[in-house]
């Protein structure tokens, strides 16, 4: 009967089992053997048994691709400076100006006034005399211009022009520019009046760029009198040559021109 070798052979197909997911999966007929493998969840075992342990020498495509610049997109060599290149451009580190040998923002402000946007100031003409009496008054701006401003004289009534904006209570000007309104006039004043520059230039032309005068002259005999503001407002301010380049031109005399 040969009863010996059947058991031999029934023990190694028990002993030929094979472990799949935590299950005994014998080697018994086809059927049993397939379905058993199709039930095996592939996915969690390679999650939880091999994945782990997996090689981590290697990036997935999805994170190379966020984390390296592709080769496309990477620096050509005329695309940076060389160490000589950038030793010319930048300071070096070690010549920084060291903690408290320079003012901070705060210290800077509080220190210096700031450049003026706006500067106005007001004026007043006396003269007595005949019908050719001049009389005039100088203002001045305080600050040098980078260049002279255009003039533009406004008598009482007349209509603010281009360049200039406001009232006599309230003098504006664009930048570029210099606007003087009258408030009032009083006794024999002609119709003869308006800015000089320094060179004895009136009429429409340009003023210093650092103030101008106003004039008026008398219609006939007797005390005549002009009032009014001005303002005067900058492209930019020029360095005072004396003061360097960080310095401005200073006020010549308390209340020749107020800031705003």
């Amino acid at each position: 009967m040969n009863t010996p070798s059947r058991m031999r052979r029934g023990l190694v197909a028990v002993m030929i089992g094979v472990l799949v997911g935590g299950g005994l999966l014998a080697v018994t007929p086809a059927g049993a053997e397939v379905a058993q493998l199709a039930a095996t969840n592939w996915k969690k075992i390679w999650k939880q048994e091999l994945q782990p342990y997996a090689d981590k020498r290697y990036y997935k495509k999805s994170k190379a691709d966020k984390t390296f610049a592709a080769k496309a997109d990477t620096y050509t060599k005329t695309d940076v400076w060389t160490r000589t290149e950038s030793d010319a451009r930048y300071q070096a580190k070690g010549s920084y100006a060291t903690a408290g040998s320079s003012y901070t923002k705060a210290e800077s402000d509080a220190r210096y006034a700031p450049y003026p946007s706006l500067i106005r100031g007001s004026y007043f003409v006396s003269g007595e005399g005949t019908g050719s009496a001049l009389a005039s008054n100088g203002i001045s701006f305080g600050h040098t211009f980078s260049a002279a401003p255009a003039t533009h004289y406004i008598k009482v009534g007349d209509p603010v022009p281009t360049g200039c904006s406001g009232t006599a209570a309230a003098p504006n000007a664009a930048p570029g520019n210099l606007c003087v309104f009258e408030g009032a006039t009083f006794g024999p004043v002609s119709a003869n009046r308006g800015i000089c520059n320094s060179s004895g230039t009136c009429f429409g032309a340009p003023a210093d760029p650092f103030g101008a005068s106003i004039y008026a002259q008398a219609s006939g005999a007797g005390l005549f009198q002009v009032f009014g503001s001005w303002a005067a407002r900058p492209s930019s301010i020029a360095p005072n040559p004396a003061a360097g380049a960080r310095g401005t031109d200073r006020p010549s005399a308390p209340g020749a021109g107020a800031a705003r």
